[in-house]
């Protein structure tokens, strides 16, 4: 438990440890009105400990800790599966979440509740900045709580991902192989909002030039460097291990709500490989998730790779499509493709944290590249 922000997670489950009852019970008689929601939501009683989580809410003793009542609320909430309401108090924790420990406990919680949707991706996601941001000050309980809640994850996802971030984005202003990914996006490198997307993956490929990156991925390059997309995910998929592949472009910010649904493609559906369609009927050959053993069979069909677009992989291959009504792979090409996506960050709507949780509002995590 971390600055008493609600009772103990079990990090094999992710549920809630069993505490002593008659403990508990007795604890209640003498409790501060802060601890009794805690305490009433130990022993059961959940609309009394909302009840009075909102009590103090609307009407907060001196000393009370706006951050711990609202994380315990958005606890209550999602324990009675009422899962919009638990975002809500989320939402609001995050503003009085000013130290990097309440942060990083904060996102753990939200976590969960991705988690608890069945969006394991996004999921995912939380854990991994909770982690990185525990690594190397918090107790090594909470940073193995939060190690064991994200290996659940990928054990679950059976994932790998291919993030293709050696471009030169030369209408950005980049000249060198890979400048591309390093172009900031609300104070972070491009390419770091699709490791951080793809964080589900038990191994993360990034080709083009080793870096310093947020979630240390694996780096490869094609050969000879330059070669085209198809050589860059032949060069990757030698390190490919698990089941299932992203393939993803390094230029997609928002591609996290789209993991899930194209993954269904092959884990429900049996297909090759769930590719994203945008609203106008493009396809995006680089956001798209497969069968490794399909991916490996259609790189076979080929032959050589090298300078072929990357369409030819989905030729002979048995595609889903998947409509991109969320604009999950909107990419930055130009100088107007970033402002926009500046824009899509900052202008989220009101009361709600950006699609981009590298751009939540005072995330206390030093940019690693």
């Amino acid at each position: 438990m971390q600055e008493g922000s609600g009772w103990p997670l079990d990090p094999d489950t992710l549920g809630p440890v069993e505490l002593d009852q008659a403990e508990a019970e007795a604890a209640l008689t003498d409790a501060a009105p802060e601890d009794r929601p805690l305490l009433l939501g130990i022993l059961g009683r959940i609309d009394e400990a909302l009840a009075e989580a909102d009590r103090l809410l609307a009407e907060p003793p001196e000393s009370a800790d706006q951050w711990r009542v609202l994380l315990l609320a958005a606890e209550l909430h999602r324990r009675r599966r009422d899962l919009g309401r638990a975002e809500s108090y989320q939402e609001r924790a995050w503003r009085y979440a000013l130290s990097r420990d309440r942060q990083a406990t904060t996102l753990q919680h939200v976590g969960r509740r991705w988690y608890d949707s069945g969006d394991l991706h996004r999921a995912a996601q939380h854990f991994e900045l909770a982690l990185t941001m525990r690594r190397g000050f918090a107790d090594p309980a909470s940073i193995a709580s939060t190690e064991q809640a994200l290996a659940g994850v990928r054990a679950r996802l059976g994932l790998d991902a291919i993030v293709l971030a050696g471009g030169r984005g030369v209408r950005l202003g980049g000249q060198e192989l890979g400048a591309k990914a390093l172009i900031p996006l609300a104070g972070w490198p491009l390419a770091d909002h699709v490791l951080l997307a793809a964080s589900g993956a038990s191994t993360r490929i990034q080709v083009g030039p080793r870096r310093i990156a947020l979630g240390s991925p694996v780096f490869c390059t094609e050969r000879p460097a330059g070669a085209g997309p198809v050589a860059a995910i032949a060069a990757a998929l030698r390190l490919v291990n698990q089941p299932m592949v992203a393939v993803l472009a390094g230029d997609l910010p928002f591609i996290g709500g789209a993991l899930e649904p194209l993954a269904q493609c092959v884990t429900v559906r049996g297909r090759d490989a769930g590719l994203l369609v945008d609203t106008g009927g493009r396809s995006n050959y680089l956001a798209a998730v497969w069968h490794t053993e399909a991916l490996r069979a259609a790189l076979a069909r080929l032959g050589t790779p090298i300078g072929l677009p990357v369409r030819a992989l989905y030729e002979r291959a048995d595609i889903e499509r998947v409509p991109d009504f969320d604009a999950c792979s909107a990419d930055v090409d130009t100088p107007a493709d970033r402002r926009l996506a500046e824009e899509r960050i900052s202008s989220h709507s009101p009361g709600r944290l950006p699609a981009s949780p590298l751009a939540w509002p005072r995330l206390e995590l030093h940019a690693p590249s």
